[in-house]
This record gives C-alpha cells, structure tokens and sequence, in this order.
C-alpha cells in the first residue's frame, strides 16, 4: 500500500509515513465541495472589481491558497489509489499520466492567471480581461476533473465494493 512522504493534515485528518494511502468513499464529495467553494470564492472577488483593490488582491491570494490545497488533496488522496487500481495495465497507466499532466498545466495555468490578475489589479490595467481569462481556466479545471478523474475514482471504489461483496457471499 502506498504510504505519505511528509506528515500533512488533509481531509481533517493527521497524515504521516504511516498513513496508508485508501478509497474513500466521501472524497469526491468533499473535492468536489472544494471547488464549488473555490468557484464561489472567485466569484465574489469578480464582484468586487473596481473597488478595494487591496482586498481583491487578498482574495485571489486566498483563491491560489485553496487551488493549491485542493491540488495537495487530489495528489495525496485521490491519484494514488487510481494509480494503485491500474497498476498491472501499462495502456491505462500511460493514459492516466497525459490525463494527469493535462490536469497539472491547467493547474498551473490557473495558477498564473491569478497572478496575472493580482498584478492586472495592483496596476488598474485589464483586471476584467485577466478576471475572464481566470475564470475559463477555473471552469475548464473543474469539468475536467468532473468529467475525466472523478469517475475514474468512484469506478475503483465500484470495483472494490463488487470484489468485497463476492468475496463475501
């Protein structure tokens, strides 16, 4: 089973070298959640433009904050275990990493944008044009994640819970 490399606290729980690495039913919600509420989040700083640009800025900080810890919760809990699942299969390996560098340059596309938008702030120059540009990436990241990775997740734990279930009847 894979375990952590560095002692973290992700999902409310203590995360060390000792932590197996599971499926978890209840993680696709939660990461799920997450977005929504990053997706919120943003759309409240959206509304704000044009006024407090110092508090802007604080917002779209506090959006890199939770994108990263939404991406520290996927690599730690979630690309392990479908890893682990399609470990034996070289075909669905090499898939899930393009699926998986996809996911990471749209992070850190996403990442940059905010930057982008903070700099756009701090500078009074294009904070709308930088604000929609963020606000694709956001929305493309969410419904790849939706449409491609999240199923790929509650596919294995569909495939555990039969397995268990036969080797119990």
């Amino acid at each position: 089973m894979f375990r952590f490399s560095a002692s973290v606290r992700t999902l409310g729980k203590a995360v060390t070298l000792q932590t197996p690495v599971q499926f978890d039913n209840r993680l696709v919600e939660h990461l799920l959640a997450e977005h929504r509420e990053l997706n919120s989040r943003y759309a409240r700083l959206v509304a704000r433009i044009g006024s407090d640009p110092e508090g802007i800025e604080r917002a779209v900080r506090e959006c890199t904050e939770q994108l990263v810890e939404l991406r520290r919760t996927e690599a730690l809990w979630l690309y392990p275990v479908i890893a682990r699942a399609i470990e034996d299969d070289i075909d669905a390996q090499q898939q899930f990493l393009q699926l998986r560098l996809v996911m990471l340059r749209l992070a850190r596309r996403i990442l940059r944008l905010l930057d982008d938008l903070a700099q756009a702030i701090r500078l009074n120059l294009g904070v709308n044009a930088a604000a929609d540009l963020c606000a694709e990436a956001l929305a493309e990241y969410w419904q790849r994640n939706r449409a491609q990775i999240y199923p790929l997740y509650d596919l294995i734990g569909t495939k555990r819970t039969a397995a268990s279930d036969l080797r119990a009847g």
